[in-house]
């Protein structure tokens, strides 16, 4: 059997069809849109490439200059010793300030300078030090100088022109500068004198031997 006929079957068959063509008309819109953000994402996708294609642009170049890096590590430690010293500065220590254990610590490092570096290297400039020397403040800030200025020519791996120039002048000019200053500063302070001063504890002077001195009566010019 066939279906009806006629023109109720025809207007059936028409809003069908016409329903069909509606949901096709959806089904290519919602391709489009579909296609429309895939070809967003391609973009994005290459974007991501081009952006990838910099950042491998720059490794590249970090990679050189890690390799300058290296080569001048290398030439730094030629045997390959990353162990060796190098200056690293330290906080002025203000001695006109400290007091108690922060003073004592100063001290033992300038005294552990002076027993390991300047006596031995330095020979008799180092003989000139005063034995009081860690009572006086002015010493103490001396040799602090003169520690680190050692520090930043001595500790280092290698040297140039400049660093051997420096060297130099510390030897010949800075340090016996500063040793004078030091032993100056200690010349007349109480510590360093072995003997009372002339006139004391009786009127004796070094090299008097024991007693007093005998009286003496001016002469009419005022000499004994």
């Amino acid at each position: 059997m066939t279906g009806p006929a006629g023109p109720g079957a025809a207007l059936e068959q028409g809003t069908r069809n016409a329903a069909r063509i509606a949901a096709l008309d959806a089904a290519v819109a919602s391709l489009a849109a579909t296609l429309a953000e895939l070809g967003t994402a391609v973009d994005a996708i290459q974007g991501t490439i081009t952006d990838q294609d910099d950042v491998l642009r720059t490794v590249d170049g970090l990679k050189d200059t890690v390799d300058e890096l290296l080569h001048r590590v290398g030439a730094l430690f030629p045997d390959g010793d990353t162990g060796g010293a190098f200056y690293a500065p330290i906080p002025a220590p203000r001695f006109w300030q400290l007091h108690g254990p922060g003073r004592e610590e100063a001290i033992s490092r300038l005294r552990s300078w002076v027993r390991d570096v300047y006596q031995p290297a330095f020979g008799h400039l180092a003989a000139e030090l005063p034995a009081c020397w860690e009572q006086h403040t002015f010493c103490l800030t001396v040799l602090d100088v003169a520690s680190e200025l050692h520090a930043v020519l001595y500790l280092q791996a290698t040297r140039n022109q400049g660093l051997l120039a420096g060297q130099a002048e510390l030897l010949t000019r800075l340090m016996p500068a500063l040793a004078a200053l030091m032993a100056a500063e200690a010349a007349r302070c109480p510590h360093a004198q072995p003997h009372a001063r002339p006139g004391a504890n009786g009127g004796r002077r070094p090299g008097d031997r024991g007693g007093a001195l005998p009286a003496v009566t001016p002469g009419p010019d005022g000499r004994g």
